[in-house]
């Protein structure tokens, strides 16, 4: 198990390192990601103390580590925030941290109080009944789990709030969601509450009613922190971010309906001769600055569309265009799709059957009586 906590430490520190090292060091969102590695670090740390003579030495690192289970749910909500641009330093985002902050401090006043023959007393009398499989119920103990559950259930319920407006603000302003969407993070967030959280409450029942070791569940919450680890910064390192205007919700113009028609027939006119929809990192700045208007006003005429977004827009402008070439050319699809906007073979076969209801080379197949490599 100490293989498997050194290469869990090993992770967390690489990530930190890229993290630190790459161009996006200064964003917020990567100082949450360094800190989320940071508390990982610390946790794997405690877990080889433990079993050491240090422990002995300076027993106080026998009573902090369960603390940090009350940081996970809170920095990774943090992260999710964060990815808005709107997490700055307040005041008020130090009460998140009050349950982290309240138990350590009651763990120092205890170390303080007790003298640390009677810690080491008490920590060999509790391994050797975790050893015998006996009941140690103890209303401290419920309590710390009680308020672990609680947290990660409201944050992880907070984190979806803040995924879901960010992906709301991608799909109005960006053409292409390649490696910009942060869809990861729920799926991260939700593996963590089920495969972390379910091994803790079981930690728990089995205080009062031992049934499984106690070593084989911390062998395995010790292995799922170390994939999580890998899985949090293989996704962390990939992840593109993307300047949001601050007026990312915009206040209903106050034009007459009549001119945002006007105004509508003149996109589609300049989308389909200047064919801007071509570019695969088009977003809503860029084809307002090619249009010679303000990005308010492009949101605006969207507003007034029968487009639900400004990806729904330019995407539906894409696959028409793709679908004249499908049956008029002898061109591999994919090459189609890339010349007019795709950069991602999956997001292109998504889009394309939501729109048509069909696969690409079916498409081309009902439509022309020739078949084509895909």
């Amino acid at each position: 198990m100490k293989i498997i906590l050194g290469i869990g430490i090993g992770i967390s520190l690489l990530g930190i390192f890229q993290l630190l090292k790459g161009k996006n060091a200064k964003l917020t969102s990567t100082k949450i990601a360094v800190l989320i590695n940071i508390v990982w670090t610390v946790r794997c740390i405690f877990f080889l103390l433990k079993d050491s003579e240090i422990a002995s030495k300076y027993p106080i690192l026998l009573m902090l580590d369960q603390n940090l289970l009350l940081l996970d749910s809170v920095v990774l909500w943090l992260y999710s925030k964060s990815l808005l641009n709107t997490t700055k330093f307040k005041f008020k985002i130090l009460l998140n941290f009050l349950p982290f902050i309240i138990g350590l401090s009651l763990s120092l006043i205890s170390y303080l109080s007790v003298p640390d023959e009677l810690i080491l007393e008490q920590y060999m009398k509790l391994e050797k009944n975790i050893s015998n499989n006996e009941s140690l119920f103890s209303i401290d103990v419920l309590i710390l789990f009680l308020v672990i559950i609680m947290l990660s259930i409201i944050y992880f319920s907070k984190s979806i709030r803040e995924i879901k407006k960010f992906n709301s603000i991608l799909y109005n302003h960006f053409s292409s969601l390649k490696n910009i969407s942060a869809n990861w993070i729920l799926k991260f967030h939700s593996l963590w509450v089920s495969l972390f959280l379910i091994p803790i409450i079981l930690y728990f029942f089995n205080y009062m009613y031992p049934v499984i070791n106690v070593r084989i569940l911390l062998s395995f919450m010790i292995i799922i922190q170390v994939l999580f680890s890998f899985i949090f910064n293989s996704n962390v390192l990939s992840q593109n971010y993307v300047s949001i205007p601050k007026k990312s919700i915009l206040k209903q113009d106050n034009k007459p309906i009549k001119q945002f028609k006007d105004e509508l027939n003149e996109l589609k006119r300049a989308l389909e001769t200047s064919k801007y929809y071509q570019d695969e990192n088009l977003s809503l700045v860029k084809l307002s600055s090619y249009l010679n208007i303000k990005s308010i006003e492009l949101t605006d005429i969207i507003k007034y569309s029968e487009f639900e977004n400004f990806y729904d827009l330019i995407n539906t402008y894409r696959i028409e265009s793709i679908k004249k070439e499908l049956i008029s050319s002898t061109e591999q699809i994919m090459i189609i799709a890339y010349d007019n906007g795709f950069n991602s073979k999956s997001a292109f076969n998504r889009i394309f059957k939501d729109k048509t209801g069909q696969t690409p080379s079916t498409y081309r197949k009902l439509n022309k009586n020739t078949s084509q490599q895909y």
